[in-house]
């Protein structure tokens, strides 16, 4: 079939229903039906696509252009080794969620709703995925913004934790970190659209800056200076004599790049700008499956791959740092959550740190082909864990607390099949997805040290990502074994609630399944053995040529495949410490009557770290302190009393000028009464004084 006509139907589709769904929602009982079956038409359109287009093609449609400029500004479709698998996944993912949404969903006041606004968000993922052009991806970008914020404030009418009686019945006495008074929808789904703004600021910068250096660019003959087509190729030219605040050449491409990534922080919830995703969570948790977890997240990630021929290795460098920072700093403060969504929820901002780690790790250490690997890797098992979430959650009436559940493997046993293997493969065992994506993560992260060791870069600056990418190998063998063994293992700790659970419809468990499946490692690397190194993913995974890789050169073979076997070995020993511990405190001391675990957070010196970690490291306080209640609450206050307040004010000031301008007017009305005689009158009065004035001087 026509590629053209089968990327507008994985457009078209979805929109079709959003559109249709945005006035009918109320009025259609079957439009989850509708919405599937276009859902359906989409995957199944991407899956031809996938198998069909072997050579990268662009369609383009004229958009705007400015007279005497060159400048033709297009929109169109891309399809290449990159948004092809992402494609799929995307188109995949939302039909499994959307079957899954009907069960757990069922009977919701807004049921309706959700299907449009889920139809529009997988529109707008769609455009990005496909744009040709750095400008698309941005209006795009946007667009996927609306729809997470619908999602996330899908019960916008829902109060804030402090006053939700619910809320407060179901968590733990020892609950802390979160700012309850601003925990909601309709607050998560402002401070999302707050957050993203600010690293949106800096994606548009970085555009108009790109846009003018290309333009003005002596060997730029016309088009679309934002089309990759010709970016990737002119980049490193047309830098070469741009200067701009100062920089000039590489440093001015290497600000490029970061402002584009900084959009990208934003919408990957890199660090600091992590702080809105775990408050999504209040949106459906089948909404957080694909949004939060599986491929609105992981936009920033596609984003900075696809710019990956613009990024310089300065950019690189603190690419791969603010990764690494991200990805333990999550990976600490999942440790310590007791609800089971916020584990997964961090859990998420910490892989992607693991994938802009591999990003920032560099196409001649392995980085490119690691962050997109386990890009993939993560939206399927990932996506999956959400979902076994809902299950238990739904199952649970709503209990979210880790300390209420457990024995659940007994009740739930295909949800707890389909969970277990989900963490198996985030934990990175052999034989599951993410022993081949993350540990390759890792092995870039190492052969950059390597490659920093032989030459003349800075060894710390390579040695400290790798370290706090193995360090969060440990962290997330742990608090990942910790979540699945509080909710399924042991004994049931409150039996109301165990008596009452049980797996979700039929349709539901075959999803769970059929992404349990997708996350062995076999269907990556089309080999049952764990330890082959192989993919059917090799040209996506190779690094795009062109722009600053142009003179990129991989590693020789055998020193790679060193630098894997060393790493392999050291985050098995690393998943078998973090896994035996969380056996120890969560299984091993309670069954013998020891809450060893209780401990931990009550006596010192284990509960100061407790506190920092449940605090989640003070970054969320700390902002709220800054700029919600301070620049925002306090600065508003202070600008209304200079403008409204008692006593001298702004306000009072701009009256007093208006009464005198007033009086000054009433006075001039006096020599203003239209009458000749009245102003013969002033004249020669006026005429008198000076006579007067004169003969007085004059004496």
């Amino acid at each position: 079939m026509d590629p053209v006509l089968l990327s507008l139907l994985c457009l078209g589709a979805p929109l079709a229903v959003a559109v249709f769904g945005a006035f009918a929602w109320r009025r259609v009982p079957n439009i989850d039906l509708l919405s599937i079956a276009a859902q359906a038409v989409g995957a199944l359109s991407a899956l031809v696509l996938t198998i069909s287009v072997h050579s990268p093609g662009v369609i383009s449609f004229p958009w705007l252009s400015f007279p005497g400029t060159g400048i033709a500004l297009s929109l169109g479709i891309r399809l290449d080794r990159l948004s092809l698998p992402m494609l799929l996944v995307v188109q995949a993912l939302a039909l499994g969620v959307l079957v899954f949404s009907r069960w757990y969903l069922k009977g919701d006041r807004f049921y309706g709703r959700f299907f449009a606004s889920f139809s529009f968000f997988v529109f707008a993922m769609t455009g990005v995925d496909l744009a040709p052009c750095l400008l698309q991806a941005f209006i795009c970008w946007e667009l996927v913004g609306l729809g997470s914020y619908l999602l996330i404030g899908y019960w916008h009418d829902k109060p804030a934790a402090s006053d939700d009686p619910e809320y407060q019945a179901n968590k733990p006495f020892f609950a802390t970190g979160v700012i309850e008074s601003k925990l909601s929808p309709s607050n998560a789904q402002f401070k999302a659209f707050v957050v993203n703004r600010v690293g949106d600021f800096g994606f548009l910068s970085g555009l108009a800056l790109i846009a003018w250096v290309v333009s003005s660019w002596s060997g730029f003959h016309g088009g679309d200076p934002l089309s990759w087509d010709i970016l990737f190729p002119a980049a490193q030219a047309a830098f070469a004599n741009a200067s701009f605040l100062g920089l000039s050449g590489v440093g001015l491409l290497t600000l490029a790049g970061l402002l584009v990534f900084l959009g990208a922080m934003g919408k990957s919830a890199q660090f600091p700008f992590h702080i809105w995703l775990p408050d999504a969570m209040q949106g459906p948790t089948t909404a957080s499956a694909i949004i939060h977890a599986a491929t609105m997240v992981a936009a920033g990630v596609f984003l900075t791959a696809r710019i990956y021929p613009i990024l310089t290795p300065d950019a690189l460098t603190a690419i791969e740092w603010v990764g690494a920072v991200t990805a333990f700093v999550a990976a600490t403060i999942a440790c310590v959550q007791w609800d089971y969504k916020a584990v997964l929820a961090y859990s998420t901002v910490s892989q992607l740190g693991y994938m802009m780690l591999g990003l920032g790790a560099g196409a001649e250490a392995g980085g490119y082909g690691a962050g997109v690997g386990h890009l993939f890797t993560h939206a399927i098992f990932k996506c999956m864990l959400f979902l076994g979430a809902a299950a238990v959650i739904h199952a649970l009436h709503g209990v979210q607390d880790l300390g209420r559940m457990g024995g659940l493997a007994r009740k739930m046993p295909l949800t707890a099949l389909a969970t277990g293997i989900g963490t198996l493969a985030i934990l990175g065992v052999p034989g599951f997805s993410a022993f081949w994506s993350k540990d390759t993560i890792l092995a870039a992260a190492h052969a950059k040290v390597y490659l920093a060791q032989i030459g003349e870069g800075a060894d710390w600056a390579a040695r400290g990502p790798w370290l706090l990418g193995m360090a969060t190998a440990a962290l997330t063998a742990f608090y990942m074994s910790r979540q699945w063994l509080c909710a399924f293992a042991g004994k049931p700790r409150d039996h109301h609630l165990w008596e009452h659970a049980h797996d979700p419809d039929k349709a539901s468990v075959v999803v769970l399944l059929v992404l349990a499946a997708l996350s062995l490692q076999a269907v990556w690397t089309g080999s049952v053995n764990p330890f082959g190194s192989g993919s059917w993913l090799e040209g996506v995974l190779r690094a795009p040529s062109g722009g600053i890789l142009s003179t990129v050169q991989t590693l020789p073979e055998s020193i790679e495949h060193a630098l894997h076997v060393g790493t392999m070995l050291w985050t098995l020993l690393l998943l078998m410490a973090g896994f035996a511990l969380a056996i120890l405190l969560y299984v091993v001391l309670p069954s013998h009557g020891q809450r060893t675990a209780d401990w931990l957070r009550r006596d010192p010196p284990t509960n100061l770290a407790w506190k920092f970690l449940a605090n989640l490291w003070f970054v969320d306080k700390a902002v709220d302190f800054l700029f919600a209640e301070g620049l925002g609450r306090r600065g508003g206050k202070a600008v209304a009393y200079a403008d409204l307040g008692s006593g001298p004010s702004l306000d009072n000031a701009v009256d007093s000028a208006a009464g005198i301008s007033v009086l000054f007017g009433r006075f001039s009305n006096l020599f203003q009464s239209g009458r000749s005689q009245f102003y013969a009158g002033w004249s020669l009065l006026a005429l008198f004084g000076a006579l007067a004035l004169f003969l007085l001087g004059a004496q």
